[in-house]
C-alpha cells in the first residue's frame, strides 16, 4: 500500500466517525460496520505484510 492508500483509509475512517456520531445519514450508509471492520482487517494485514518483509527481505 502507498501513502495515498493510507490517506484514503484515514479519510474513510473520518467519515465513519461522523456516521457513528450521527452527523451523517446512516440510512445511506447501511453497511458502516462491515466497512469499518474491512478497513481494520486491511490495515492489520498490511502491517503483518510489512513486518514480514522487514524480517525476511
Amino acid at each position: 500500500m502507498t501513502d495515498r492508500d493510507f490517506k484514503n483509509i484515514e479519510d474513510i475512517q473520518r467519515i465513519l466517525k461522523y456516521l457513528e456520531k450521527g452527523k451523517l445519514d446512516v440510512e445511506s450508509w447501511s453497511n458502516v460496520d462491515e466497512l469499518k471492520n474491512s478497513l481494520k482487517l486491511l490495515i492489520e494485514e498490511h502491517k503483518d505484510y510489512m513486518d514480514h518483509m522487514k524480517l525476511h527481505h
